[in-house]
């Protein structure tokens, strides 16, 4: 079985010199590559071109094809797409494995084409996200309305994100499956623990975000909650914004506006997220919209205490994370509030969470459901 994968920026991971950081999809593709191994004949992956890349490489059964592009956050997307596209057009598969409603859309063509099966992963609902313009989203309405209808198969990371494309696109896919991700629990040193402490100056209790800087990730709402509580809360807090992106400006600003610049911490992109969650007490997820984030399986993992919105992701209120709704600053206030002043709930939090990533989510697990999934669709 030949798998085409399409939709993923940058493979492997550190390959980018786009300023614009590869987001989750591009950690999911390289892990699950990396547990597919050798269990399948070959796999393609169709990536982007960057300076000091080659266009093509090979690395035993697989295969790498890097195409042209163009920068910027409403261009790289759409042109990444196209020439996917294009350059897929003259290769040979058995199966197409897509991620988001641009890059599946133009996957459902070519499957047509080339009569091969479509696996489509949405990975969220994109016309919901508060970064695009209104028009923009109308259009990814109307693509993922198409194009999820007409997949062969739409994985979903979990039964809740399944409810949750339902609520806003009114129907589910005639075939579909729920395949959690995986994720890796990593021990880390303590005195790497220690460095980053002092590297990035850290005080008291440490609240962290992981991810893009993009309106979708709702940091200016936690930015937000965090100036609410430190007018309230006992213990003194580090808040680590760990990531980058094109809101990074705008966040700092805000920050300067709440008089916070003695309490949050940019730290830029990062390699060493797992020893960061080590050195934090609490993970904060305040997203609009998501599938399943890596980050905040890494944090479930790390046995971190979680706040996450009330968006689909698989965790139960009170008992493994406490859940508030997007864009409620007060309410994400109050959670904050809350568990830097009760240390038990953090540490029973932090113990359900790290339990629930270990049974539910594996690589091997979410390898074998692939597997399984891939050898329905041939022939």
């Amino acid at each position: 079985m030949k798998l085409l994968i399409l939709g993923s920026k940058e493979y492997p991971l550190g390959t980018s010199d786009d300023p614009l950081r590869s987001g989750g999809f591009e950690i999911y593709t390289q892990n699950l590559v990396a547990h597919l191994g050798k269990r399948v004949q070959a796999v393609t992956i169709i990536t982007r071109k960057f300076k000091d890349t080659p266009a093509y490489e090979r690395n035993g059964n697989i295969e790498i094809y890097r195409v042209p592009w163009i920068r910027g956050f409403y261009f790289r997307n759409p042109s990444f797409n196209l020439a996917s596209f294009l350059k897929a057009l003259s290769l040979d598969f058995d199966v197409i494995l897509s991620h988001g409603p641009i890059s599946s859309f133009l996957a459902g063509i070519l499957s047509s084409i080339k009569k091969k099966k479509l696996v489509a992963i949405p990975a969220g609902v994109a016309h919901t996200q508060p970064q695009y313009p209104g028009i923009l989203r109308r259009v990814l309405y109307l693509l993922e309305n198409l194009t999820y209808r007409n997949a062969d198969v739409v994985v979903f990371l979990s039964k809740a994100e399944r409810d949750k494309f339902k609520s806003h696109l009114g129907y589910l896919p005639g075939k579909h499956r729920i395949i959690p991700t995986g994720v890796e629990s990593k021990e880390i040193d303590k005195d790497e623990i220690e460095k980053l402490k002092s590297r990035f100056g850290i005080k008291g209790i440490t609240i962290t975000f992981v991810g893009r800087l993009i309106g979708v990730k709702g940091v200016d709402v936690l930015l937000s909650a965090l100036r609410d509580v430190g007018t309230e809360m006992k213990n003194d807090f580090t808040a680590l914004i760990v990531g980058d992106g094109p809101d990074r400006k705008k966040l700092e600003n805000l920050v300067k506006d709440y008089d916070l610049e003695n309490r949050v911490v940019f730290t830029g992109w990062r390699t060493d997220v797992p020893a960061i969650l080590a050195a934090s007490d609490i993970f904060v997820l305040p997203s609009y919209s998501e599938g399943l984030p890596i980050a905040l399986l890494e944090a479930m993992a790390a046995g971190r205490a979680c706040i996450v919105t009330d968006i689909a992701l698989p965790v139960d209120d009170g008992t493994d994370a406490l859940v508030v709704q997007p864009g409620d600053a007060r309410r994400l206030k109050d959670a904050l509030k809350r568990l830097t002043e009760d240390s038990d709930l953090r540490a029973r939090l932090g113990k359900n969470a790290k339990k629930k990533a270990e049974t539910e989510f594996s690589w091997e697990r979410a390898g074998d459901g692939y597997l399984e999934l891939f050898k329905d669709c041939l022939p």
